[in-house]
């Protein structure tokens, strides 16, 4: 996973991680398991699960120490390092027309917020690029 830096309000600037779990336990399907579940079955299972209530997921951040390579995704850093709680993320309900909805959604590896900015990993600028041409390519398929 990318690092990012992120600058608190008065100018302080560390590398962090963003650490998403959800607000309950983890589940783990084997590849066994998974196997014998339909193609689509998290779609199903989640629309059920809104069904009963929100789902929530909680965002940590990751806080890099003064050696740990903050520019190369797939160096990995100690479990020890320390998490900071960023926030939640509360899931209401399914959209509508999930797919159509899918093929409009673009996710860019690189921070467009106040605050966070790009590491220096010269693979997000390509990841980025490539997302926003496969989203494009999703469009123009769902259009035909």
């Amino acid at each position: 996973m990318n690092a990012h830096r992120f600058i608190t309000g008065d100018g302080v600037r560390r590398y962090g991680r963003y650490r998403v779990r959800p607000a309950g336990a983890n589940e783990y399907l084997d590849g066994a398991v998974a196997a014998t579940h339909a193609r689509d079955f998290l779609f199903d299972e989640i629309r059920e699960t809104l069904a009963k209530g929100p789902v929530k997921i909680r965002v940590a951040v990751q806080i890099a120490a003064k050696d740990d390579i903050v520019d190369d995704a797939t160096a990995h850093w100690p479990n020890d390092r320390r998490e900071v709680p960023f926030g939640t993320i509360e899931m209401l309900s399914a959209l509508p027309d999930n797919e159509a909805a899918q093929r409009h959604i673009i996710f860019d590896p690189i921070p467009r917020v106040e605050g966070i900015e790009p590491s220096g990993d010269p693979l997000l600028d390509l990841r980025a690029d490539v997302y926003l041409i496969s989203g494009r390519r999703r469009r123009a398929a769902g259009s035909r």
